[in-house]
């Protein structure tokens, strides 16, 4: 890759990394006194999707391994460690407690995995195979995020700041622009492909869950 487009990828990494940190930073704050509208099921799976995006990204590395693949797989693992440090911080409140929207969460959850278990072996593909991989994300954290909505509305939004709603967009849209480096650089092997259609999704429920957040906080 030509050392300017290189140069561009770094920076798209580096503030990845630091959205990342605000985005949780963010949320734990607040966490620690308010946790109104937070969902512990919501955060669990997107551990899951973080976790099946770093499997797609060691699949684009070992397709065509290069500097970007690499920035990849540590951008989602460290998403997936600040993660995991949000609902330690979230379960620590006394105020949190489950209730049936995280139910429903979970449920629909179980019941996506069902139907992508189906799908794919329908089509006769391994749960190892990317688009079997991003079926799975999609399903742990694009429909838990619009369920987000519905809870946002029915309890409030406060527990959610603003910094990680916006952080949230932008780190979305910044792991699109990579993955479309990585496109640019190796080609569009499966595993880059399913990487920009699940991201592109979890794009689009986040913005619905945003619409949500607005207008419990602003109307």
């Amino acid at each position: 890759m030509p050392s300017r487009k290189q140069v561009a990828a770094d920076l798209l990494f580096g503030i990845q990394i630091i959205g990342a940190v605000l985005f949780c930073g963010a949320y734990a704050i607040r966490s620690l006194s308010d946790v109104t509208g937070t969902s512990v099921a919501q955060f669990g799976m997107a551990v899951a999707f973080l976790l099946f995006h770093l499997s797609l990204s060691v699949g684009a590395h070992k397709a065509k391994a290069s500097r970007l693949t690499s920035q990849a797989i540590w951008t989602y693992s460290i998403w997936l460690f600040l993660m995991l440090g949000v609902i330690l911080i979230v379960l620590r409140n006394p105020a949190y407690a489950w209730n049936e929207k995280d139910t429903t969460t979970l449920i629909t959850a179980i019941a996506l995995t069902v139907l992508t278990v189906i799908v794919i072996s329908e089509k006769h593909l391994k749960v190892s195979d990317p688009m079997s991989k991003a079926m799975f994300a999609i399903s742990y954290k694009a429909i838990p995020q619009i369920l987000l909505a519905w809870k946002f509305i029915e309890e409030g939004a406060s527990g959610t700041p603003t910094a990680s709603i916006f952080m949230g967009h932008m780190t979305i849209l910044i792991r699109i622009g990579h993955i479309l480096f990585m496109v640019r650089e190796g080609g569009m092997d499966r595993n880059r492909k399913w990487l920009i259609i699940s991201e592109t999704v979890n794009e689009i429920s986040w913005i619905i869950a945003s619409i949500a957040w607005f207008i419990m906080m602003y109307t």
